[in-house]
């Protein structure tokens, strides 16, 4: 007797798309090179050293940068004010970070003055994070001061969300957490694109950056 064999399940479609995507200043390139293709519930991981163009990569890949180089597709939209409003930001350095002398309570309302509609017990809940609206953010460890920055955006109930210096003065068995926390969201079927100095040791498609130039892992 001879089974039939059965057809492998096919590669999901990827709700982000970014090919050869760069940014270039007077100065020269900040990032070039940048393929990147990540469905819903996927996890990936922008990564090099201070100055390799990380930060600017991710507020391309959100629409909030402008490109010189590529092409990016978030959910079918290619204009950077749409792409905007299907790319939720946590964290990016520089650009959008909590106020450490806000509570809690504070971030989460002014989240909904901006526009949020989600719950955040749920992505709370995903991420490990213990709501507490009285704490001041600046209080909290620098674990749990990332994911709540990470459950805040996915108030928006974004296709992707998008979080800088992950692995940023964290312990080895913090960072590991912090990736084991993003999988976890991913899993309720949202995209992750986070950066950091160093790879991370979980199933996270992995892309290098060094600048001018970008490769794959």
């Amino acid at each position: 007797m001879t089974h039939a064999a059965v057809p492998e399940a096919p590669e999901p479609e990827p709700v982000l798309r970014a090919e050869s995507l760069g940014l270039r200043t007077r100065r020269g390139w900040v990032f070039r090179d940048l393929t990147l293709a990540v469905p819903a519930g996927g996890v990936a991981a922008l990564c090099g050293a201070a100055g390799s163009g990380r930060s600017m990569a991710l507020l391309a890949l959100s629409g909030r940068a402008t490109t010189s180089a590529g092409t990016l597709d978030v959910a079918g939209a290619v204009a950077p004010a749409v792409i905007r409003t299907r790319v939720a930001v946590a964290r990016i350095g520089g650009a959008v970070e909590l106020e450490p002398d806000l509570r809690m309570a504070d971030h989460i309302s002014e989240r909904r003055l901006l526009g949020a509609t989600g719950p955040i017990d749920g992505p709370a809940d995903a991420l490990g994070v213990t709501l507490r609206p009285g704490a001041v953010v600046g209080d909290l460890g620098g674990l749990d001061a990332l994911l709540f920055a990470v459950a805040l955006a996915a108030m928006d109930r974004a296709a992707v969300i998008v979080v800088d210096d992950v692995d940023l003065g964290l312990d080895d068995r913090d960072r590991d957490l912090a990736w084991q926390a993003l999988h976890r969201l991913s899993e309720h079927g949202v995209a992750v694109v986070a950066a950091a100095a160093e790879a991370p040791r979980t199933g996270a498609v992995v892309r290098y950056l060094q600048g001018s130039e970008s490769w794959a892992s």
